[in-house]
């Protein structure tokens, strides 16, 4: 009869166990995986790392629905939000606004001022 055998391992820190999900992320993701709890703890555990059971839910609802690529090429950072709607006003308005020409400034030259004294 098999006895089960004890895992003695202590469990990573907070920034030991994101970075060892984002790797297993990151593997998943190159072999063209999705990403989910189970395949996670399975690189986990085949790495010999032991993190505390949430990580790895974390970690693939907040995968989940990203592009991963996008995250890798744009830094993380979300693209900027393109207007969806437009009022009628907006939509009539040229797309190109034309600047206004502002009359150039003409340099007057500058006048002694008398100052009383003061810097002499």
């Amino acid at each position: 009869m098999a006895r089960a055998v004890k895992d003695n391992r202590p469990f990573l820190d907070q920034n030991g166990s994101e970075l060892a999900c984002t790797y297993a992320a990151l593997i998943l993701h190159d072999d063209k995986q999705d990403i989910d709890a189970n395949k996670i703890n399975k690189l986990l555990k085949a790495a010999n790392v032991k993190v505390e059971p949430f990580w790895a839910k974390v970690f693939e609802k907040a995968l989940k629905s990203r592009n991963i690529s996008d995250l890798l090429v744009g830094g993380g950072a979300p693209a900027p939000a393109a207007q969806t709607t437009a009022t009628p006003a907006q939509a009539a308005a040229p797309a190109a606004k034309v600047e206004e020409k502002k009359p150039a400034k003409v340099e007057e030259p500058e006048e002694d001022v008398d100052m009383g004294g003061l810097f002499d």
